[in-house]
């Protein structure tokens, strides 16, 4: 995949560039050249312009300059040979942190992604409980919050809406309560939710104190509802402790390991070359170290021999001058 993202073109874009591209002189920056030269670029390995593949790549081409100078300070290559073994070295080295700085990038973005997906997830899981909360805030202060309240059918309908799935014996108790709290005279105009009641039951309309009496009991029944989803809704946002935050990390990791493992094929493969190089330049090193000191030697026989054929020399110029 190229690095250089390609934008799609529509047909009238394509048919302009057609015509106008022989006019073109190209990139004319060098800017503009160094992005026309990186267009096709996939991984830079064997890029012939190591500055423009590593910037291309999001690299400091400086930093693997600093790096490849440190390590020509330290093997100090006597010929080229030395010197391409270096240089082979500081590319096989700078590949591996490239493959490690990768495969900690999948983990990151799968891992972000994991995450992501699990907060939606949560977010869906929690809804139901969230507007059945919001239904039966409704229902309370429709009916409960106004002593001078009288149900009629919008507030049968809010009842309709916010007890479907509360248990059968709790929707009964609000029901009745409700009927309680309407206005005298049958209970045609409030719905079907009348069909509820068991056998037909004919519930009286409370009068005087009884109707306080009915609403606080309203009251009694959806508030300890209402606080019980508000709680577990709460456990639901509350964040996991760290040990489990950190199971489903590793877990989501785990996932991620069979695209990282490429990265760390790659890796590995960077580590030995590393080795290998390491150890050729190591034993031609050795092996040059004995020829030094041949040389060396050759050179300290040659400088004793001239020496002593200087003092020879010198003798002789002294018997020639005594006998004189």
């Amino acid at each position: 995949m190229p690095l250089v993202k390609k934008h799609r073109m529509s047909e009238r874009k394509l048919a302009a560039n057609r015509l106008n591209g022989p006019h073109s002189r190209g990139a004319v920056t060098p800017e503009g050249k160094a992005r026309a030269a990186a267009a096709s670029l996939r991984h830079g390995y064997y890029s012939k312009s190591a500055e423009v593949a590593l910037t291309a790549l999001g690299e400091d081409p400086a930093e693997f300059k600093r790096r490849l100078e440190s390590l020509i300070d330290f093997y100090a290559p006597a010929n080229a040979l030395e010197m391409g073994l270096v240089m082979q070295l500081a590319r096989a080295l700078w590949r591996m942190e490239r493959f490690n700085r990768v495969a900690e990038s999948l983990a990151v973005n799968h891992l972000e992604k994991m995450q992501e997906a699990k907060k939606q997830v949560a977010v869906l899981t929690r809804q139901p409980f969230f507007v059945k909360l919001e239904h039966l805030t409704e229902l309370c202060d429709a009916t409960c919050l106004d002593q001078g309240v009288i149900v009629g059918p919008t507030e049968m309908n809010l009842f309709e809406i916010a007890c479907h799935d509360v248990p059968e014996k709790t929707a009964k108790e609000i029901l009745r309560l409700l009927l309680r709290l309407r206005k005298p005279g049958t209970t045609a105009d409030l719905g079907p939710e009348v069909e509820l009641l068991v056998d037909d039951e004919e519930v009286p309309v409370a009068e005087g104190e009884e109707r306080e009496a009915a609403r606080r009991g309203l009251l009694g029944i959806l508030s300890p509802e209402i606080n019980s989803l508000k709680e577990h809704i709460m456990r639901l946002v509350e964040e996991p402790d760290q040990a489990q935050a950190q199971f489903d990390r590793d877990k989501m990791l785990a996932d991620a390991q069979p695209k990282a493992a490429l990265m760390n094929q790659g890796e590995e493969s960077s580590l030995r070359q590393v080795l290998r190089i390491t150890k050729l330049l190591m034993n031609i090193k050795r092996l040059a170290r004995p020829q030094e000191k041949i040389e060396n030697a050759e050179c300290s026989q040659d400088v004793i021999e001239n020496k002593g054929s200087q003092n020879g020399q010198n003798t002789a110029c002294q018997d020639v001058h005594e006998n004189k």
